[in-house]
């Protein structure tokens, strides 16, 4: 059910249900429930196959399944299916080290599990990793385990040479806790009865016997030496709220743990080397949560050394160490691109390598770096499996199904740059094909974060409102990743501010040079995107219609609902303590100046930016007498509808659908002077 609230001055809230609220079908909106996304890759220890990770089109289920596409680029299957629409399907994929078995984790049950598929065929065999009352863990392949509760999976490791898997899994649900809410007695003491040990087991591959490891708080991660005889283990404790609190260990198989001092707390995806360690921590200069530095660790002296400290650009989360351990493989992003990198572990010079497309993501090799698979796309050609025999060589499309409709088209975008005082801005534009002398409606998207970037890549969304005839600009403001630490702590204490402006100059900058309708002009976003839409309703009337998709809207009431707040304390600090500067970082603050019409788009199990923030804004609109309606999708989350927003597959078959179509219409209703907000 989609639940639609209208505007006061129509009457009373109204509730619609079913489909959406006006007849009609923008081009291409339906087709995309056909788009396919592909978001994980890995290559075969002979270097012949890429196992692909392929989320299937909304109209198939949108569950993830495993491909195998064949390197020379002429054979694609795929080997794993859901057998119900209600499993979330198969993700995480790894090689046993000798190419007989292809690994997996998929949820077939109540907990996550881990797959083992042969590649001579056969079914897939899952992991029993499970908990008794008392007594040891119950672990097997193919075993049943009564009056056990199952683990979940998280992640996993397989040792070289296949020696063992390190397997991090959370606590299922006790059968004394199931029996207690079968008869109601359910109450939660938060932070203790809701908590999940996340525990780290080592896991015999032939047999599946499994022995605990005992390390304190919550598991991370774990990464194998070179031997395949001792970990690398990041733990956590289960709230980081107040302040991060990681740390690293040594790990033996025989389950001696050493804690490794002198490393960042914000200690993540630690590797070996050749000489120690290395692992991804907070930025070193002052930029928000989430900013990444590459950091080297020694044994001997128990010091870690930032290697990238000041780098014109952001790094990814995924690396991985060089044949040798002399240097990491990873890709940053560089303004609207995203370049793969070798990233020397003894100085940190940066080696830039050759892609044949704009935006390169995961990068994966097998054990001698035989070749090299890669995830890699542009505005024309959506992400897909490349391959190349040798790192920095040309790349190699691989085949398999096909990702978007052959219908849809693929708009060619321009990078754009321009200046709000002292600093220097860019963003993307797409233009659609009109008559000459014709003036352009332009859709100017913000995205998400406020750490977020647009990149130079395919966008199903982009194409799907180019579809309509409109121009589409997409800016990447103060804040945005890919420029460096310091552009992305340029927000600080600011939102709604300094980013704003950036985009309003950037929207004069365009119409000063390209054949653009002021007169015709809409802002729509998701999350800080959607904030962002909120901050222009209170402060500027050139825009015909916003659409806001889970938006932050007030600081002090979303700060104690989402489900973490030391992002947030970042930019404004504890809202008790700055009042003034929080509530004018609010968009709610300026509410009573807002006249154009107001999209809002929210999903009801959302944990992030929680359905109150809608609500909230919804209500003060109304009561200022500015048009607004609100649509809310049930089941739906922060990533969820995120992804319905994007035209990208979900689990729902039609609540992205309805989306676009009432954000679509709400937009070519008021550019044809209409108020969209009124009843159809």
């Amino acid at each position: 059910m989609i639940r639609a609230v209208l505007p006061a001055a129509l009457g009373a809230s109204l509730i619609l249900l079913g489909g959406a609220a006006r007849a009609g079908e923008p081009p291409l909106n339906d087709s995309a429930r056909n788009i396919r996304d592909m978001r994980e890759i890995a290559l075969s220890p002979d270097g012949a196959q890429v196992a692909a990770v392929i989320t299937a089109s909304t109209a198939e289920g949108g569950q993830p399944h495993v491909w195998l596409l064949s390197t020379d680029g002429k054979t694609a299957r795929q080997v794993t299916v859901s057998r119900s629409d209600k499993e979330p399907g198969e993700r995480t994929i790894a090689w046993a080290k000798d190419g007989t078995a292809l690994f997996f984790l998929a949820k077939r049950g109540e907990a996550n599990g881990l797959y083992r598929l042969p590649t001579t065929g056969g079914e897939a065999q899952a992991l029993t990793l499970a908990r008794p009352a008392a007594g040891a863990v119950v672990a097997g392949w193919g075993l049943t385990a009564e009056d056990a509760v199952a683990a979940g999976v998280q992640s996993y490791e397989i040792a070289p040479g296949d020696r063992r898997i390190a397997v991090i899994a959370g606590d299922g649900v006790t059968a004394a806790r199931e029996a207690q809410v079968k008869r109601k007695d359910d109450a939660v003491r938060v932070g203790h009865d809701d908590a999940e040990k996340v525990r780290l087991y080592i896991v015999d591959p032939v047999t599946g016997a499994a022995a605990e490891v005992a390390v304190p708080d919550n598991v991370q991660g774990a990464r194998w030496n070179a031997a395949g005889d001792e970990l690398l283990v990041g733990t956590a404790p289960a709230d980081e709220d107040l302040a991060p609190a990681s740390r690293l260990w040594r790990v033996k198989v025989d389950g001696a743990a050493t804690e490794l001092k002198g490393v960042a707390p914000t200690v993540r995806r630690a590797s070996w080397t050749a000489d120690g360690a290395v692992y991804q921590g907070q930025c070193e200069d002052d930029a928000p949560p989430g900013c990444i530095d590459l950091f080297s660790y020694d044994f001997r002296t128990q010091a870690s050394r930032g290697l990238t400290r000041g780098l014109k650009g952001s790094l990814e989360s995924n690396y991985l160490v060089e044949r040798g351990g002399k240097a990491v493989i990873t890709s940053i992003q560089v303004s609207v691109a995203q370049r793969p990198a070798r990233i020397d572990l003894t100085t940190g010079a940066i080696r830039w390598l050759d892609a044949g497309q704009p935006v390169v993501g995961l990068i994966d090799t097998n054990t001698r770096e035989t070749g090299w698979a890669m995830l890699a796309g542009g505005p024309t050609q959506p992400t897909a499996a490349f391959y190349a025999p040798k790192l920095g060589g040309p790349l190699t499309k691989l085949g398999g199904p096909a990702l978007v409709p052959a219908e849809w088209p693929a708009t060619p975008s321009q990078l754009v740059s321009w200046t709000n005082g002292d600093l220097t801005v860019e963003g993307l534009l797409y233009l659609p094909k009109v008559a000459a002398g014709a003036r352009i409606p332009l859709v100017v998207n913000v995205h998400g974060g406020p750490t977020g970037v647009f990149q130079d890549r395919y966008s199903p969304l982009v194409n799907l409102l180019v579809a309509q005839g409109w121009a589409v600009f997409q800016p990447n403001p103060r804040g945005s990743t890919g420029r460096g630490a310091a552009f992305s702590a340029a927000n600080k204490n600011d939102l709604g501010g300094g980013d704003y402006t950036d985009i309003m100059t950037g929207v004069d900058a365009l119409l000063a040079k390209y054949p653009l309708d002021p007169d015709r002009m809409a802002l729509i976003g998701y999350s800080y995107g959607g904030e962002m839409a909120g901050f222009v309703a209170g402060r500027t009337d050139r825009f015909k219609a916003l659409v806001a998709g889970a938006p932050v809207i007030d600081q002090f009431s979303e700060y104690g609902t989402e489900d973490g707040s030391y992002y947030d304390r970042w930019f404004y600090g504890k809202p008790w303590d700055n009042f003034a500067d929080a509530w004018r970082q609010s968009p709610l603050s300026r509410v009573g100046h807002a006249k154009t019409p107001l999209l809002l788009l929210q999903g009801e199990e959302d944990p992030v930016d929680p359905l109150g923030q809608s609500q909230e804004m919804h209500r003060a609109m109304m009561q200022v007498g500015a048009p607004v309606v609100l649509v809310t999708y049930p089941r739906e989350t922060h990533a969820t509808l995120g992804a319905a927003f994007a035209a990208r597959p979900t689990r729902e078959p039609w609540h992205g659908v309805d989306l676009r179509r009432r954000m679509i219409q709400f937009i070519a209703d008021a550019f044809a002077g209409k108020n969209p907000a009124a009843l159809p």
